[in-house]
């Protein structure tokens, strides 16, 4: 293939005016055969220019991407909620899109073979930014590709290590360490490709990384090192296999990363600034190797910390590391910190990483022992050093507040800062070790009565406070001090000169919100200079503080009157700040303080209930208006968030307005502007909350404005939010259930409701999707059933046609069945004629619909939940009772109607009694302990580990059948007893939450029903009676009659209640109207007679 249109093609991209055409001309060389060679030789020609060799291995990496798989993906999936958090966190995983067994590749065999051959060392030859493009597309090769279609890889890796061409190991070693990653989080199971190589690469990995320590002090040298110890990680953090690793050879790599802790850097790194050198291969060698030691000991090497039935080799593992290692480890961690005490440089991760292991550390007996020793100059040389405010941080809390606030408030802070990992290590260290707490309070109570105290000490005193605030309000021996305590020295910063000190005293307070003050007027001050703080501070800083700290004195269930009729004076102002703080932050977190406060104060909010939405609406239009000004990631992800953040307060403030209709009617006015603003424009990013607030605007009454936004989503629906079709059906349920009349008034909306489930079905958008559009199809026929004559041939050829292709989940299997079953029970004639249409209009559809009855008896067995359950009941006594003209088309399954009817009323009955059971039982809430228990000095933490969590919840939940997994037929019904042992699906189904007449009308009961299909068939002499109960057994009799039982006594109960409903039994005037005094409660009536004939 010639190279030079291919590199013109590739510079034009570069050309804004010139691009769409060059990718057109690109999109034609790519079906050649032979493109892929000319883009490796053009990457690799250091004769063309750098634009156009990178935008070679861009498309390189695109092209492979798209087209190097098969079409027969075993990773791919269609699960929209995976899709949604790869694409959140940009990781690419295959997305099936339909039928992929016609693909065709654009890449052709002999290309891919040349790629494979070359690839490796294409990465060798090149550098950065080249590299990383290369790097990528080997990622997406192995993916596919390893082990079976590319064998020679493993072979190319081990050749270029083994050469001593000390160029070429770093690139292999990037390589390599995408394979790694592949398999770093998958199961034992599926790692023996990668234990396979290991077993082999490894020990030429430690080989290399010896010599390279021991002889060579180069910056490529750390470069390699940290590359394997990376490597070596990702192997190891989650399984370890003894096969590759025994204890002996795990040990040497263990001894490799002690020797990088005790290592010396070289003297050059001195010179660099310390942003630099933090970010240094040297010092990511010792963070790595740090990172390493953390996760073999929590991971692998505790006994305390394994789960249950452990393997020997597990077990013999863990005690060898704890009592080899860990003092060691622990003697080298503390010289990583007496440099840092000492003033010498030292990382933040190498000081944050120190401190996670000494965490750890704490919860195991013997090497609390050894930590124990220096508790006391830790704290007070270490942690509080580190817990007390920078130079650098008094400057960005003075000059950018907002920043200051946000660094506070970022979750992903407590991974990599110092300040975390001290914070973390003392609430561990005073909640589980005895005079921890003691000592932590007795050197606090020397550095504040220090007259010299300076205000940074303060701050690092009230610091400590607040981190261990909620283990002095559990522990009796501070109890009749701890009040004093906040009095004297958390009360008066409040209101400190200093800034910082008030926003710190705030956020110490956070942590006693619990305390119950003994002295009244205590408790009032707390409050009141909270309120103060947010409402008349000038520092942002304190503000959001002071706001935090009330929300935790807001708690739902604890706010005391005392502390309501507190605030409610200041509520109105209080809100009005918040939204301010709000407004100029755009912070999530002070979102929520909002939330809490709409949700307790609905009643004294209702006065600015409108003014507060109409400034969170156009907070929310300012904020998407400003996210297409900036194209900072960062600053467009918080945007977002705390866009969401005022969506949710919308629908907080909607959810507390409801009782008030002319409030609602105003807000509703207001927050149409955001709901036309994401709906007509697309905004994806926030359909979900969008939709959350749209239903629960129609959760009661569909308002004409409400109709509006029903247009709107079938808008969206079609353009861009098919996706988003689970959450759709929420609002579009709403509407056809709480305002029917209007849902009929016009003709196309049910037209609308039918297309957008035959679109989702048709188009085949997930099996999860098409189960909720076949649900909604079944709200519809039973709530419109005058209505639905018309749409009831299409419907059910939608259906048939569906179970043409492959239906892998058994729920929507069951949603499709529960479709036919309920226009079958509201009119069996209008069933089978419309059954006969269908088929004689589409020929293909026949053997589906004659498959039906078989396929309802043969899933009878999955039916869950009680809405489900009932409608497959009712269909049962539909065919108990069915006319005799239908005798032929339901022939085949007549013998098998009983014994499911059977199985299904034996699993209401359950359901029922289970439910009375627990309307019956005492709720209790315990108190949310959230602080650690004491452990004994010589004792280890008892820890739960995941795996005994998830043992624990399979025996909670009781495993699901084998059959019901693999939705396999019913088999033989004396398989299928009932476990008394286990839980079974006593809950309701995702699906049937959405509501339909069958839960609003009480008349309709399926016991009843059943019982009069039974007495019906008394009279019958067709045969048809005979036909039903000849081949039950005398088991299945029994169980027929002990539901019939059952039914007398539930109707019984049900006259019982209505009479204490209406006041109770007049017996004076029962006798004196001739009524009976005498009620016989266990006459069964002739119900049962058709049984006892049988016999």
């Amino acid at each position: 293939m010639d190279l030079a249109p291919v590199i013109e093609a590739l510079q034009a991209t570069l050309v804004p005016q010139l691009r769409k055409q060059a990718e057109e001309k690109l999109a034609l060389f790519c079906k050649a055969p032979g493109f892929i060679p000319c883009l490796i030789q053009i990457i690799l020609n250091e004769q063309c220019d750098m634009g156009s060799r990178q935008a070679g291995a861009i498309l390189l990496k695109n092209h492979i991407n798209t087209y190097w798989s098969d079409g027969n993906d075993p990773h791919s999936t269609t699960d929209p909620d995976i899709l949604a958090l790869a694409d959140a966190c940009n990781v690419n995983i295959p997305k099936v899109t339909g039928d992929n067994s016609n693909k065709v590749s654009l890449i052709s065999d002999a290309d891919k073979d040349y790629l494979r051959n070359v690839l490796i060392d294409a990465i060798i030859r090149t550098k950065d930014p080249l590299r990383c493009q290369l790097i990528s597309t080997a990622g997406t090769m192995i993916k596919q590709d390893f082990p079976s279609k590319w064998p020679q890889f493993m072979n190319q890796i081990h050749t270029c290590l083994s050469t001593d061409n000390i160029e070429t190991w770093n690139s292999v070693l990037l390589v390599f360490y995408t394979l790694v990653q592949y398999y770093e989080y998958k199961k034992v199971e599926d790692r023996g490709p990668m234990d396979d190589v290991m077993f082999v690469i490894l020990p030429l990995l430690h080989q290399r990384f010896m010599q390279l320590f021991a002889h060579d002090d180069s910056d490529q040298s750390a470069l390699i090192q940290k590359q394997i110890l990376k490597i070596f990680h990702a192997y190891t953090q989650l399984h370890l296999s003894f096969r590759v690793l025994p204890s002996q050879t795990m040990a040497s790599w263990l001894d490799i990363c002690c020797m990088i802790l005790e290592r010396r850097l070289p003297e050059r790194l001195d010179a660099l600034d310390e942003d630099d050198r933090a970010e240094h291969p040297w010092w990511k060698c010792k963070k790595w190797a740090l990172h390493i030691l953390i996760r073999t000991f929590e991971r692998h090497g505790s006994p305390a910390n394994l789960p249950k039935a452990q393997s020997a080799e597990r077990v013999e593992f863990a005690n060898f590391y704890l009592k080899g290692f860990s003092a060691k480890v622990i003697t080298l961690v503390f010289g990583i910190l007496e440099a840092y005490r000492q003033k010498i440089y030292t990382s933040p991760r190498a000081v944050q990483l120190s401190l996670n292991y000494l965490r750890e550390s704490v919860r195991h007996a013997f090497s609390w022992k050894i930590v124990q020793n220096n508790i006391v100059v830790l704290i007070q040389d270490i942690i509080y050093p580190l817990l007390c405010i920078t130079d650098d941080d008094i400057e960005l809390f003075n000059e950018e507040p907002v920043e200051f606030v946000r660094n506070r408030l970022d979750i992903l802070d407590e991974y990599i800062s110092p300040v975390s990992a001290a914070e973390l290590f003392l609430a561990d260290a005073v909640a589980k070790r005895k005079d921890v707490l003691m000592k932590t309070v007795s050197f606090l109570g020397t550095i504040i009565h220090n007259d010299t105290i300076t205000t940074k000490q303060k701050d690092g005193v009230l610091h400590m406070l607040g981190v261990i605030g909620n283990v002095l309000i559990k522990k009796k021996t501070f109890a009749n001090q701890l009040e004093n305590i906040i009095v004297q020295y958390l009360f008066p910063e409040l209101q400190s000169p200093t800034p910082y000190l008030r926003a710190r005293a705030c956020y110490a307070l956070r942590n006693f919100a619990k305390l119950e003050y003994t002295i009244p007027d205590n408790s009032t001050r707390c409050l009141t200079n909270l309120i103060h703080c947010l409402c008349n501070d000038t520092s942002l800083p304190v503000q959001i503080e002071a706001a935090m700290a009330l929300n935790l004195f807001l708690s739902d269930t604890e706010a005391s009157d005392k502390d309501k009729a507190i605030i409610v004076p200041h509520l109105q102002v209080i809100v009005m700040r918040i939204i301010e703080i709000i407004r100029k932050t755009e912070i999530d977190d002070v979102m929520i303080v909002l939330q809490k406060i709409v949700g307790l104060f609905d009643q004294e909010l209702q006065p600015i209930a409108v003014q507060m939405t109409s400034q969170l609406v156009e907070f929310f239009k300012h904020v998407i208006c400003a996210e297409g000004e900036t194209t900072d990631e960062t600053k467009v992800e918080e945007r977002t968030v705390a866009a969401m953040g005022v969506l949710n307060t919308l629908d907080t403030i909607v959810s507390c307005m409801g009782e008030k209709p002319e409030i609602l009617a105003q807000i509703e006015q207001i927050i149409f502007e955001a709901i036309a603003v994401v709906l007509r424009d697309g905004i994806l990013d926030f359909y979900e909350e969008i939709l959350t607030l749209v239903d629960t605007l129609t959760i009661n009454t569909i308002s004409p404005l409400m109709w509006q936004v029903f247009y709107l989503i079938k808008e969206a629906f079609y353009r861009d939010a098919a996706d988003y079709f689970a959450e759709i059906m929420n609002c579009l349920h709403n509407y056809i259930v709480n305002d029917t009349p209007s849902f009929l008034s016009q003709p196309d909306r049910l037209e609308i409701i039918f297309e957008m489930c035959k679109h989702v079905i048709v188009n085949d958008l997930g099996e999860d999707s098409e189960a909720h559009a076949a649900k909604l199809m079944e709200v519809v026929i039973l709530q419109c059933q005058d209505n639905m004559s018309v749409a009831l041939p299409a419907i059910v050829q939608m259906i048939a046609k569906r179970f043409e292709r492959e239906v892998v989940t058994s729920e929507l299997r069951l949603m499709l069945i529960q479709v036919f079953i309920v226009i079958l029970w509201l009119n069996p004639d209008r069933f089978f004629q419309t059954l006969n249409t269908v088929a004689a209009n589409d020929p293909t559809t026949q053997s589906i619909i004659g498959n039906f009855f078989n396929q309802w008896m043969t899933d009878c067995h999955l039916f869950a939940g009680v809405h489900d359950r009932r409608v497959c009941a009712l269909g049962l006594c539909t065919l108990l009772r069915i006319d005799a003209t239908y005798y032929p088309a339901i022939s085949e399954i007549v013998p098998k109607i009983l014994p499911n009817c059977i199985q299904i009323y034996e699993g209401l009955m359950k359901t029922y009694q289970h439910n009375d059971e627990d309307d019956s039982d005492d709720e209790t809430d315990d108190d949310d302990d959230s602080v650690a228990s004491e452990i004994e000095d010589g004792e280890d933490e008892t820890i739960e580990h995941e795996d005994d969590f998830l043992e624990s919840l399979d025996k909670l939940k009781g495993k699901v059948p084998d059959h019901e997994m693999s939705g396999e037929g019913v088999g033989d019904d004396d398989d299928d007893d009932d476990d008394e042992g286990s839980d079974f699906d006593i809950d309701e189904t995702d699906l049937e939450s959405y509501s339909t007449v069958l839960e609003a009308n009480e008349d309709i009961d399926e016991f009843q029903i059943f019982s009069e299909s039974l007495q019906k068939l008394q009279a019958d002499t067709t045969g048809y009676n005979q036909a039903l109960l000849q081949s039950l057994s005398p088991e299945q009799r029994t169980n027929i009659q002990n539901i019939i039982h059952y039914t007398e006594k539930r109707k019984q109960e049900k006259e019982s209640s209505k009479i204490r409903e209406a006041g109770g039994y007049n017996f004076t005037q029962s006798v004196a109207a001739g009524q009976p005094t005498t009620f016989n409660f266990a006459g069964n009536g002739p119900i049962i007679n058709i049984l006892q004939n049988q016999k």
